[in-house]
């Protein structure tokens, strides 16, 4: 009996550990990403649309956007794409997402951002919960991260309780339903094209 007892909490403090281990690794990808972040936008001597492209650089190893792409049209709708409006969607998410949080960076003075313990859902998904102080108002945000093939990366995230996953799928769910998929991605390129042109127009924006 002492025997099997020793087998079980053996066990029991292995399995701890390496929830531990999926917490930690989780936790410092975020983490270091985000202060990575916050360091570009603090610099007063850096101009913004360096700050934005470094900013891209730094959030491309973070984000899982091939994932993020395929749960923001849901099982439902991305069965029917074939590969090519696949590889299509998942680019214009991507540009189209980086185009929607590179404009807020304008937006930034002297955020700070406090960590929560992390919720382990399982050994490949992991809740990371935090809250942002910004001009004396706190922001609850979750960060959900994926161990996919090239790390931890965040597959989506919800702010004040509202996913930005779901709130993608509800549109382009709208649009599916009542549409094509072309319609889809004909609207998806026309603001792409609307970005990049106020953009040019205001390049420091």
């Amino acid at each position: 009996m002492r025997r099997v007892s020793c087998l079980l909490l053996f066990f029991l403090l292995l399995s701890q550990a390496a929830v531990a281990d999926v917490e930690s690794e989780a936790e410092e990808k975020l983490k270091t990403s985000v202060d990575k972040v916050f360091t570009i936008l603090t610099d007063e001597e850096m101009e913004m649309d360096q700050k934005k492209i470094k900013v891209v650089e730094i959030t491309n190893t973070v984000f899982g956007y091939p994932l993020m792409a395929k749960l923001s049209l849901g099982k439902k709708h991305w069965s029917k794409f074939n590969p090519e409006q696949k590889a299509e969607f998942t680019s214009l998410f991507i540009k189209l997402f980086q185009d929607f949080y590179v404009d807020k960076l304008d937006l930034f003075s002297d955020e700070k951002v406090t960590f929560q313990p992390s919720v382990i859902v399982n050994k490949k998904k992991v809740q990371i919960p935090t809250v942002l102080l910004s001009k004396e108002k706190e922001y609850s945000m979750l960060y959900k991260m994926a161990k996919t093939k090239n790390g931890w990366r965040i597959y989506d995230i919800e702010i004040e309780g509202v996913s930005l996953i779901h709130t993608y799928r509800s549109q382009y769910n709208h649009i599916l339903e009542s549409g094509e998929i072309e319609d889809l991605l004909t609207k998806m390129r026309e603001k792409k094209i609307e970005n990049a042109k106020v953009l040019e127009n205001n390049p420091s924006s």
